[in-house]
C-alpha cells in the first residue's frame, strides 16, 4: 500500500477513500438497520473516493506551512483544517447526498427524474435544517481526530486512518443526512 501511495498517490486516495467508506458504510447501515441500502453505499463512497485526493493535497499543503508534529505545528493543522475545510466537507457532502439520492430515487419511480428546481429545494432546506449542527459537531469529533492524524500518522497513511474515522463520522451524517 505504502509504495502504491508513493508512486500513485491521487489514484490510490481514490481507490482507497471509496473502498473504506463503503466498507464502512456498509457496516454501520447492517449494524443500525439490519441490511444495506447498496444505492446509499454508492453515494457516500463516491463522494469520500472523490474527496481524499483532496484531502492528500491539503495536508500536504499544511505539513509545508507548519512542519513536522510538535504541539504548536499540530494544532495549527488541525484548526485550519477545521475551519477551513469542515464548514465546506459538511455542506459539499449533505448536497452531494441528498441531491444524488433524490435524483437517483426519482429516476426509480417516476419515467422522467426530478426537475434541478425540486433537487435544489431539498438541498436547500436540508442545509438550514441541518448544516449548522453539522458543522458544530464536527469539531468536537474532528479535531480530536485531525490532531492525532498530524501527530501520529505518517503521510502516506493518513487517508488510511482518516477515512477509518470517517466511517464512524459518516455514520453519524449519514443518519442526519437520511432522517
Amino acid at each position: 500500500f505504502v509504495s502504491a501511495q508513493r508512486r500513485r498517490p491521487v489514484a490510490t486516495c481514490l481507490a482507497t477513500g471509496g473502498a473504506v467508506m463503503g466498507i464502512g458504510d456498509a457496516s454501520v447501515q447492517v449494524w443500525g438497520r439490519g441490511r444495506v441500502d447498496v444505492q446509499r453505499n454508492a453515494v457516500v463512497s463516491a463522494y469520500n473516493s472523490a474527496i481524499a485526493p483532496l484531502f492528500h493535497c491539503w495536508w500536504g499543503f499544511l505539513d509545508r506551512q507548519w512542519p513536522g508534529t510538535s504541539t504548536g505545528a499540530v494544532v495549527r493543522k488541525a484548526l485550519a483544517n477545521q475551519v477551513v475545510v469542515a464548514p465546506f466537507n459538511s455542506a459539499l457532502f449533505l448536497a452531494w447526498s441528498t441531491a444524488v439520492e433524490a435524483w437517483l430515487h426519482g429516476r426509480a419511480e417516476r419515467a422522467e427524474p426530478l426537475d434541478g428546481a425540486a433537487i435544489a429545494t431539498l438541498v436547500r432546506e436540508k442545509a438550514v435544517r441541518d448544516l449548522p449542527g453539522l458543522v458544530f459537531s464536527s469539531f468536537y469529533f474532528w479535531l480530536p481526530a485531525n490532531a492525532t492524524n498530524f501527530m501520529f500518522i505518517p503521510p502516506e497513511m493518513r487517508i488510511v486512518f482518516m477515512s477509518c474515522c470517517a466511517v464512524a463520522w459518516g455514520g453519524y451524517i449519514s443518519f442526519v443526512v437520511h432522517r
